[in-house]
């Protein structure tokens, strides 16, 4: 994640130097895992607003969160929660001892159901990750998280939470919840179909996503509310004006 918010605040570095770019009006856009990178490129370079899709916050609990809700999707057995339960706390064993990845395929019987020694790099580098404490970077900047009625990767009352706690103080943030969206805020009843995502992206593209979403970004933009905060200072409350998310390892 780190390396993600390096290339990231790289990038921003870029489209500021340009000429032809107002450079107090970039701000950040991310999905998912960007809940992670989002903070920490604001603890790297200003940033004039945020826009949190479905973010995770820790990565295990996500991870225990997602492996229960495809569960319960499933209609899954106790027996066969309680086995998935138990591999995934042998996986949470592996990942603290920074085992190898062949130590993981052998812990798994010999099947790396799809897992690769790259992807399990990754999980080792990032399984701890919390974003609780790098969320303060963006205190004082207009934030708007977006959340999932029907998310079964991320549990959005949890992530709700956090930034609320984290972040209200400031004034800056707006939440904005949809009750038919799928993790990637498209209407889950699409999401769910192969048939109908098909047919609505060929035909009527925009539609794809949940009832506000496109427009609920195109407000926020329209009026993000508080600036952007210089690199590596947190402003205080009275300085601020009030404005109107997949782990890889379960």
């Amino acid at each position: 994640m780190d390396d993600r918010a390096d290339e990231v605040a790289a990038a921003v570095a870029w489209a500021r130097a340009r000429p032809d770019i107002d450079g107090d009006r970039i701000g950040l856009w991310g999905a998912s895992q960007a809940g992670w990178v989002l903070p920490k490129v604001a603890a790297k370079t200003p940033v004039s607003f945020v826009i949190a899709v479905s973010p995770a916050v820790n990565w295990l609990q996500q991870g225990r969160y997602h492996l229960l809700a495809e569960l319960r999707a499933d209609g899954a057995s106790a027996a066969r929660t309680n086995a998935e339960i138990a591999r995934s706390d042998t996986v949470r064993r592996l990942l603290e001892r920074h085992a190898p990845f062949e130590e993981y395929v052998r812990a798994m019987g010999g099947d790396a159901d799809g897992m690769t020694a790259d992807r399990w790099g990754f999980i080792s580098k990032n399984h701890t990750a919390d974003a609780t404490r790098d969320l303060r970077a963006l205190r004082g900047v207009p934030v708007l998280l977006t959340l999932a009625g029907h998310d079964r990767n991320v549990d959005t009352a949890d992530t709700e939470r956090v930034y609320r706690e984290v972040l209200d103080a400031g004034g800056a943030l707006t939440v904005k919840r949809y009750p038919d969206a799928a993790h990637s805020l498209l209407k889950e009843s699409v999401e769910r179909s192969d048939l109908k995502l098909t047919l609505t992206a060929l035909l009527a593209p925009r539609s794809l996503f949940a009832d506000g979403f496109l427009d609920g970004q195109r407000q926020f933009l329209k009026d993000p509310g508080v600036g952007p905060a210089p690199a590596g200072t947190f402003p205080r409350p009275e300085e601020t004006t009030d404005a109107v998310e997949e782990s890889g390892v379960r």
